[in-house]
């Protein structure tokens, strides 16, 4: 469509493809599966400033008054949805050791992750004035790349006459299901403007030190002044799901001692440490969600607050997820917040005869519950065992390993089941009734296999005269998932690192 019909309704599309079949980039560490709105404004910015249209200023070259009138248009008007592709987020375990300035000591690295996509990423603004959309046409046939230099890119920039794609995720207000992505606000385009002109300062000459490499710098370190996290969501689901935001900490210090906390065997341990660590900093009034106590007894429903620890692999470190209920009041969030901000210093709960490791967790990284896990999620893995009660059964037989985690994946999203209408009840015909409807109605199915061995591992307290047994469990969710791939933990412990579900093709 030409540009003559920008003023005539529609929206504003910008389409960005890569040729290569892969996407490259992170946010303050953690691999990036498609760019943000603020990566496409950051390479806008990037090809006005040093393509053929822009104008020396003084040792630099600075972007034309039309082109950063239509940038700064970009960040006026924010954009109100993406159209994504299915991505996979690949990230290499090998270092790399580069021969650069220094023939005694290689420069050592990780690979950058890379996540491959499956067709264009598409940003929607409003209807543009005509001025703007010319002027955003001549900037995108410039763009040689978004994100890293490797990532090349093809931008398209088009008026969309009717409405918007029904698949595209548009911006949200509250948390929840959807992606959270950095766009850029009043300001941005005048910021990057000043780093680029820092950065082109002449430095000092000064003598390095012998059989060393100065090592991989990013000139203008993380850099997000002027821009803010967004949702963006698919419409509403009919069902909800019991996160509201995934919490995601890193594990500083040593890398093996922060491997050997978050491995499955030391999981429950992990989080047990850390859910004391966060009590004893709180101090006094402490929120219910995270003391697991409505008064003098336990907190039901899923309102609790889930601790897990593992293997995050978009930064490719050891990190504990924190999955924050749906429905936790905004001041008890800032409290948390408040505490784990700080840096919070704990170590794993003490087993007899066994080392206890402690660590430091780093400041939170916000993220939304559903879709939490990339790749193929139509089935789910437990990464660490779930614990299972032996009560029995129904008096009528019949309760098996398969029965007892479908029950068990119903108590997790109790809170969900009960806004959709299922009245709760307690017994063996509940549970057996429970059973059936979740594999009836919603169509859930499960594949289980009994741990042999001591389950107390697995499992955070149990009562005298109590027996628990440990299982590992492959599931499909069916009609309970409003998207594949959310954060969700089964069974007896899925509050205190137990019973993660990960995809079934996951290396954890």
């Amino acid at each position: 469509m030409s540009t003559m019909d920008a003023d005539a309704g529609g929206t504003l599309r910008i389409s960005v493809s890569f040729p290569l079949g892969s996407y490259c980039g992170a946010d303050n560490g953690a691999a990036e599966d498609l760019p943000a709105p603020s990566r496409l404004h950051e390479a806008f910015v990037a090809a006005a400033g040093g393509g053929s249209w822009a104008v020396p200023d003084g040792p630099v070259l600075v972007i034309c008054d039309r082109h950063r009138a239509a940038l700064e248009w970009l960040e006026r008007e924010q954009p109100i949805g993406v159209v994504v592709p299915k991505t996979l987020l690949t990230r290499s375990p090998l270092r790399r050791y580069r021969w650069r300035a220094s023939l005694v000591k290689p420069n050592e690295t990780d690979f950058e992750p890379r996540a491959a996509l499956d067709g264009p990423v598409d940003y929607v603004w409003p209807s543009a004035p005509r001025e703007v959309v010319a002027a955003l046409e001549e900037i995108a046939a410039e763009v040689t790349h978004v994100g890293r230099a490797d990532s090349v890119a093809i931008v398209r920039v088009q008026v969309d006459s009717g409405e918007p794609p029904r698949q595209m995720l548009r911006r949200a207000q509250r948390r929840g299901p959807g992606r959270v992505m950095r766009v850029a606000s009043r300001g941005r385009t005048q910021c990057l403007l000043d780093a680029h002109r820092e950065a082109s300062r002449g430095g000092e000459h000064r003598r390095g030190d012998y059989g060393n490499q100065a090592g991989d710098v990013l000139v203008t370190g993380a850099n997000e002044t002027a821009t803010e996290l967004c949702r963006f969501a698919p419409a509403k689901p009919e069902l909800a799901w019991p996160y509201d935001e995934v919490w995601a900490l890193p594990i500083e210090g040593d890398r093996g001692m922060a491997r050997a906390v978050v491995a499955p065997r030391s999981s429950v341990a992990t989080a047990v440490g850390v859910h004391r660590a966060i009590v004893a900093a709180i101090a006094s009034d402490v929120p219910p969600f995270i003391t697991g106590r409505d008064g003098e007894r336990p907190l039901r429903g899923a309102g609790h607050l889930a601790i897990q620890p593992l293997l995050d692999e978009r930064s490719g470190r050891p990190a504990v997820l924190l999955g924050i209920p749906a429905g936790v009041p905004e001041a008890d969030r800032e409290l948390l917040r408040g505490v784990l901000s700080r840096g919070l210093r704990t170590g794993q709960a003490g087993r007899r005869g066994e080392r206890r490791h402690w660590f430091t967790l780093g400041k939170p990284q916000a993220r939304p519950p559903v879709p939490f896990w990339d790749g193929d999620t139509a089935i789910m893995r437990t990464a660490v065992p779930l614990a299972l009660e032996t009560t029995g059964g129904p008096r009528g037989g019949g309760w098996t390993l398969e029965d007892a985690v479908v029950c068990s994946i119903g108590y997790a999203m109790r809170g969900v089941l009960e806004d959709a209408g299922v009245a709760w009840g307690t017994g063996w015909s509940f549970r057996a009734e429970l059973v059936e409807r979740l594999r009836g109605d919603f169509k859930v199915g499960v594949v289980a296999r009994r741990v042999q061995g001591d389950a107390s591992r697995f499992v955070h307290r149990v009562r005298d005269g109590e027996l628990v047994v440990a299982a590992h469990a492959a599931v499909a969710l069916g009609l309970l998932a409003p998207q594949a791939g959310g954060f969700l933990a089964i069974g007896r412990s899925r509050h205190l690192g137990g019973g993660l579900l990960v995809p079934l093709g996951s290396g954890r």
